[in-house]
């Protein structure tokens, strides 16, 4: 397992890659050498993407174009959620975000943790999660936070708080979280309690949970696991690198994509093969935000990927 620290930030880690398919990404927005993209989320034809001191990108058109949005912090945001309700961004140092009457304004979280994700549903319950075992809850669309304790001496049987990294709020309202140590945790009664899914070696960084059940999480050393009741229960499915995953998507036919450092892996069979798409930025670059843009299994279908330099990739898939 890798030290703690070394991909907190979720970058500058990664591995080889063996031989792939080429996939010809287009590179939709270009930033600097010095930004980077950490978040991204598409709600119709409008899109977001943030990342490195307080830099956004915006899309009126579905993703096809962007053009930097007006900076309203010097922080790094880590990242963001929309679609249901307000929008949400969160970033280091406790930040957070919300979209009111078009603008971003400032929300007191009640800490001083880098937040590293963060997803809301349509009754208004939002999480927030990042650096030192810190969950943060708000059930009125984000306006307002307090702080979830969770006995992690309990969870791990060591005296140390997990880096979380991602999370997933459903419309019944079950969180999922992971993180540090394969760690996922799963509340049913809005995070008065937790209980431990799945533990291991490697940290997860990304995840994703569809209706039906099925969902992955990815993360260090090829790590990618699966579940298929909803997050209950998790296996680990194999692929073909040992290389840093950093975001997942998957749809309900078994089309799955997940994108990482120096790597872009689909699968059509819910993950039980693989294929490592290629071709210019994905063989150099990390990516950790990712959209697909379309159904799984629809012809054009094509996903955004965001992040090394502020790039906003499109990548058309099979």
């Amino acid at each position: 397992m890798l030290h703690r620290s070394v991909c907190f930030a979720l970058l500058a880690c990664g591995l080889g890659l063996p031989p792939g398919v080429l996939a010809e990404p287009v590179r939709v927005f270009g930033g600097t050498a010095h930004d980077a993209l950490y978040g991204l989320c598409l709600d119709g034809q409008r899109g977001i993407a943030v990342g490195s001191s307080g830099f956004v990108v915006e899309s009126s058109d579905g993703g096809q174009s962007w053009t930097p949005g007006q900076s309203f912090t010097e922080s790094a945001l880590l990242d963001v959620s929309c679609g249901v309700g307000s929008t949400l961004i969160v970033a280091q140092q406790g930040g957070i975000f919300r979209s009111e009457n078009g603008a971003f304004k400032a929300v007191e979280s009640g800490t001083d943790a880098r937040l590293l994700g963060v997803d809301s549903n349509s009754n208004g319950l939002a999480f927030a999660v990042g650096g030192f075992g810190t969950i943060l809850r708000s059930e009125d669309d984000g306006a307002s936070w307090e702080s979830v304790p969770v006995d992690w001496e309990a969870v791990l049987n060591d005296f140390v708080e997990p880096h979380l990294y991602a999370v997933d709020v459903s419309p019944a309202g079950v969180v999922t979280i992971v993180g540090e140590f394969e760690l996922v945790i799963r509340s049913t009664d809005g995070g008065e309690t937790w209980e431990t899914a799945h533990k291991g070696e490697a940290s997860l960084f990304g995840l994703t949970l569809n209706a039906d059940g099925n969902g992955f999480a990815v993360g260090q050393n090829g790590r990618v696991i699966r579940t298929g009741d909803g997050g209950i229960s998790w296996s680990e499915m194999p692929t073909p690198t040992a290389g840093i995953l950093l975001n997942v998507w998957s749809g309900p036919d078994g089309e799955t994509l997940v994108s990482g450092i120096r790597n872009l892996l689909q699968s059509s069979d819910g993950g039980l093969s693989w294929k490592l798409l290629e071709g210019g930025d994905l063989n150099t670059g990390w990516y950790q935000g990712l959209v697909v843009t379309s159904g799984a299994s629809s012809s054009g279908a094509s996903a955004l990927l965001a992040g090394h330099h502020g790039n906003v990739l499109k990548v058309q898939l099979d």
